[in-house]
């Protein structure tokens, strides 16, 4: 199916945007550092200090755009990635391929709200803006956890990524590759999610959480998905938590 002259436009609207590359703690501090460079700009200014005072007031305008986008251009010519710093990432890679074109399976994963249907682990996930979701998880025993995410790539039919915001429960981030497969046999799926357990009371939920996603559950999430979009069918049988 040929995406729309809207959906076309919406693809070009999202690659000019500006990619998140600056980490929770770094947009705050950023946030505060520019305004305080902003207001002694100002105060220079008013004692006609002016070459000081403008080059503050930059300054301080760089460093707020920074903390309110989350993006950093010097961060970005460095290929340098601080929304995640955590030493103790949990990281699952898995690859499926599928019959069908790119473009197909990379629509079915853009509509978000697929995920659970074929993601074990995933109760819900709702679209709450044009990049950002709420995500409910659950686990063994019971254990559920919840996240606000927002995505920072999105390009049409050949790749999806996303991180968590906020506080999160499991704070997390994840890519999705949508790449034509050898001999025209339809579409290789690469998916990579790296969990960043936190500490505390906090970190045993998540690490239990953690149990129930794994390679193993990874590899067979992405086979209900080839299922799904292959034969047109999808499991019935009710999740089961050990």
């Amino acid at each position: 199916m040929e995406p729309s002259e809207t959906e076309r436009g919406q693809s070009r609207e999202w690659r000019r945007e500006k990619r998140v590359n600056v980490g929770p703690a770094e947009r705050k501090a950023s946030v505060v550092g520019g305004a305080a460079l902003a207001v002694s700009g100002l105060r220079c200014i008013s004692k006609r200090n002016y070459a000081s005072g403008l080059a503050m007031m930059i300054a301080g305008g760089m460093f707020l755009y920074r903390g309110q986008t989350g993006h950093c251009g010097i961060y970005d010519a460095m290929g340098v990635d601080t929304v995640h710093t955590h030493n103790s990432a949990l990281t699952i890679t898995k690859a499926v391929t599928i019959g069908l074109p790119p473009q197909d399976v990379y629509e079915f994963w853009r509509n978000l709200e697929n995920l659970p249907r074929f993601m074990r682990h995933l109760e819900s996930v709702q679209v709450t803006g044009a990049r950002t979701s709420h995500w409910k998880a659950v686990g063994p025993g019971g254990i559920s956890a919840e996240w606000d995410a927002e995505m920072m790539e999105d390009v049409p039919g050949q790749q999806i990524s996303w991180h968590s915001v906020g506080e999160a429960d499991v704070p997390n981030k994840g890519s999705v590759e949508f790449k034509e497969a050898p001999g025209h046999r339809g579409t290789e799926v690469k998916v990579s999610i790296d969990y960043y357990p936190p500490g505390g009371g906090a970190g045993k939920v998540a690490a239990k959480l953690a149990q129930g996603i794994n390679a193993q559950q990874l590899e067979e999430d992405l086979k209900r998905l080839k299922q799904i979009l292959e034969v047109g069918e999808e499991t019935t049988a009710r999740r089961t938590v050990e």
